[in-house]
């Protein structure tokens, strides 16, 4: 008896996450145009915060795979 409940429960689960895929919401993946870049001190530092950083924190992110899975995108 609970194992048809819990599987019933496991099969809502699974619906609802393909629904959710379904939903374009925060599926906007482009990055603005790089319009200016600021005074590095030197070009090691500027290599070493697009290394560390620059992935995410710059108009050039590097989108990972999971971006597009919901819900963490």
């Amino acid at each position: 008896m609970w194992k048809k409940w819990i599987g019933l429960g496991l099969l809502g689960l699974v619906v609802v996450f393909v629904l959710i895929q379904l939903v374009p919401y925060g599926r906007d993946h482009s990055n603005p145009p790089v319009v200016q870049e600021p005074a590095w001190d030197s070009p090691e530092t500027r290599a070493m915060v697009m290394g560390a950083c620059g992935d995410c924190h710059s108009n050039q992110v590097v989108w990972p795979f999971y971006s597009n899975i919901a819900p963490i995108s």
